[in-house]
């Protein structure tokens, strides 16, 4: 479902029952003299304007072009995670005897690629070499038989090791509780189950599982766990850069400049969203070029691809980084419209909703 908004009026002018170019290129020729179109960078939006509306200026909504610069910046930290943990030069201690009587420190062994390891090098390698070749996400998606989602992680990862897994996402539950789990194993106790049981006294609600998994690496490796350093987390870092300057208090100040001096790529990431959030707020469309040649120098995946559509969408959005048109203001309507459409749990029928929201305003 698709709605056509008033700018000067923030009232809504009609509901659309899909979002095709079709149906929007119908609406158009039926209300003939449309002489300006804000709009997010749907493809299928400015193809009906192109064809039913060729007069009208088309003007990328800054809403819309800010979510993509901050989507693209999370997947640029996801890439740099290692960077999110902040150095400590302490020697971690020496594991003593036993305590718990379970289980001993192994002699470490060969290290053993598990299978979806070698299942994310072998994807990586296959999408790149379409990739690389300037295939579309969409057609390696359907040559590969993947996700489109599954194929653009794939894409912008430059190494199979930079990939994000599902296993950064279950440590969040127990990382609260990783200094103690070290400092017990440093201790001598190498039980999984009865560290466990230690945590849970502390508020940890996982599984012995989890824990047993997260140890794996330090039984296999033979020596004492190192000391766990501080570390953010991949939304809170994103926050961090893309926030204005002036919100930030004196910790998270500290935080962001501890990170990017620890990462220059990020750093980059930074300065480019620095100078495209002044470019937005001062309406200096005209700096659009230079700084898409800026995104494209990072040579960060999710950077270039941002900078690549925004090119196939040039006029657009120079003119929403210059006019003063943004559907910005009528938001709230926005996420009302979509309240009562979800409020129907897909039993209501185009025409029941159409009348739900056009007598709601």
């Amino acid at each position: 479902m698709s709605h056509m908004i008033d700018m000067e009026t923030g009232r809504r002018v009609d509901v659309l029952p899909d979002r095709t170019a079709d149906t929007f290129a119908a609406w158009l020729r039926a209300h003939p003299g449309v002489e300006i179109v804000c709009r997010d960078r749907s493809s299928a939006y400015a193809e009906a304007v192109r064809t039913a509306a060729p007069n009208a200026v088309q003007v990328a909504d800054r809403f819309h072009m800010w979510k993509n610069l901050c989507e693209a910046t999370e997947k640029c930290v996801a890439l740099h995670r290692s960077c999110l943990t902040e150095p400590d030069g302490e020697p971690a201690p020496e594991a003593s005897a036993g305590e718990c009587g379970a289980d001993t420190l192994p002699v470490p062994g060969p290290a053993v690629e598990g299978v979806r390891a070698v299942q994310r090098r072998e994807r990586h390698v296959a999408v790149h070499e379409l990739f690389d070749k300037g295939v579309g996400i969409y057609a390696i998606a359907k040559a590969l038989g993947l996700d489109p989602k599954t194929v653009g992680k794939y894409a912008h990862a430059a190494t199979a090791g930079e990939i994000p897994t599902g296993d950064a996402h279950r440590d969040t539950e127990i990382r609260p509780y990783l200094a103690h789990l070290h400092r017990r194993w440093n201790e001598g106790c190498t039980d999984g189950a009865r560290l466990c049981e230690e945590i849970r006294e502390l508020g940890y609600r996982g599984s012995t599982r989890t824990v047993r998994r997260h140890l794996q690496p330090v039984r296999a490796a033979g020596t004492p766990a190192p000391r766990v350093a501080q570390a953010l987390t991949v939304r809170q870092a994103t926050q961090l850069l893309t926030r204005h300057p002036a919100s930030l208090d004196e910790t998270e100040k500290v935080q962001l400049k501890g990170l990017l001096a620890r990462c220059s790529e990020l750093d980059a990431v930074a300065e480019c969203v620095r100078t495209f959030a002044e470019m937005m707020r001062d309406k200096r469309g005209a700096e659009l070029e230079d700084w898409l040649i800026g995104a494209e120098r990072t040579q960060l995946a999710p950077l270039r691809t941002l900078a690549r559509g925004l090119r196939q969408d040039f006029a657009a959005v120079t003119a929403g980084l210059t006019l003063e048109w943004s559907s910005g203001k009528v938001e709230g309507n926005v996420n009302r419209i979509k309240m009562l459409k979800r409020v129907g749990y897909g039993r209501a029928g185009f025409d029941l909703l159409r009348r739900r929201v056009l007598y709601a305003y």
